[in-house]
């Protein structure tokens, strides 16, 4: 099932809501950190969601790319897509690595996105049955996996190759979420039915994990806590990303002026991200480490009223703008040897 090229707005809008709640978890007052234990309770809901959802998406947008530039049959536009989305992981990678010396007690995702990116490269024509099964085995067994090949010493925290097997977002158990995303990235979600069918499978696969955790209990298989990495977080994990997509590519279009401020952020997702960290780094760690929600109001406040008035003069987010040169740069090197049709293998 294909779907016509295009910016789809509630992609924009899944996004957005990524990123808002990344900002929550880091600086969200949800009575567990810090003197204050009467913060928001529900805001434990920010803790290791968001940023599946942000993997997730990753992996949608990769498609994306894929759909635009031609579609699998096309070698030259398989060739150009690798090339612009190894470009981009490279990115993320370096800009990671960068933002990771400042100082703001967040555990700061780009390094391991990047990562998972360019594993899920190879697969990128994959037959969609043979992504949600890479998906379905990294959720199952990645956990295990990551500490079966967990090495000690320098290894350990090597630059890069260390985010395979990381404490936070390990990438061989979070590239399930990329691949995930790149088998919806394929189904017509500008589609009524497909909106409906994502929520459906979204809900029904929360109400299962739910229900499956208050039967068994608690366990390395069947824990839910928050960046536990357990087959079952990471299954409601992605529940809670599809139902996310689902809702957000329905509402979005029928809600568009209400919602421009956090499709605004969605679509310059990176900008936002690298600024509240910026933001946190200016003011000092204690925003994460002693959390107040009036300061995760005036962040998220700040977060949108940027990102709609950037967009509304300036366009394309500013980092967006440099991935976009940087991306379609690597694209034209990898096929300049290449005629304009190339085949289909």
């Amino acid at each position: 099932m294909g779907q016509a090229v295009g910016r789809i707005v509630g992609l924009d809008v899944a996004r957005g809501i990524a990123v808002l709640g990344m900002v929550a978890a880091h600086v969200g007052d949800d009575g567990t950190r810090g003197a204050d234990t009467d913060g928001w309770a529900w805001l434990v809901i920010a803790h290791g969601r968001p940023s599946a959802l942000f993997a997730v998406l990753a992996g949608v947008t990769m498609s994306l790319m894929l759909a635009g530039a031609g579609g699998t049959a096309d070698a030259r536009a398989v060739r150009r897509t690798r090339a612009r989305i190894a470009a981009r992981a490279g990115v993320l990678v370096a800009l990671g690595l960068l933002v990771s010396q400042m100082s703001t007690g967040v555990d700061i995702v780009l390094v391991n996105l990047g990562l998972i990116m360019l594993m899920a490269v190879p697969l990128l024509r994959a037959p969609s049955w043979v992504l949600l099964a890479g998906a379905a085995t990294a959720f199952a067994v990645g956990r295990v996996l990551v500490a079966a090949v967990q090495p000690e010493g320098w290894w350990y925290d090597a630059p890069v190759v260390g985010r395979l097997w990381s404490y936070h977002y390990p990438a061989l158990s979070w590239i399930g979420y990329a691949l995930l995303g790149l088998a919806v990235g394929r189904l017509a979600l500008r589609e009524a039915r497909v909106q409906a069918l994502l929520i459906g499978a979204g809900a029904a696969g929360v109400g299962a994990a739910v229900a499956i955790r208050i039967v068994v209990g608690d366990g390395p298989v069947t824990g839910l806590g928050a960046h536990t990495y357990t087959p079952l977080e990471m299954t409601a994990n992605s529940a809670i990303a599809l139902a996310v997509i689902g809702g957000a590519c329905w509402l979005a279009p029928r809600m568009r002026a209400v919602l421009s401020p956090v499709e605004a952020l969605g679509s310059m997702a990176l900008s936002g991200y690298v600024l509240h960290l910026l933001i946190i780094a200016a003011v000092g760690s204690e925003m994460v480490y002693e959390p107040s929600n009036v300061a995760l109001i005036v962040l998220e406040a700040v977060l949108l009223a940027a990102a709609w008035a950037w967009r509304r003069w300036q366009g394309q987010g500013p980092l967006e703008r440099g991935l976009t040169r940087v991306s379609n740069a690597a694209g034209d090197a990898a096929t300049r040897d290449l005629p304009a049709q190339a085949g289909s293998r």
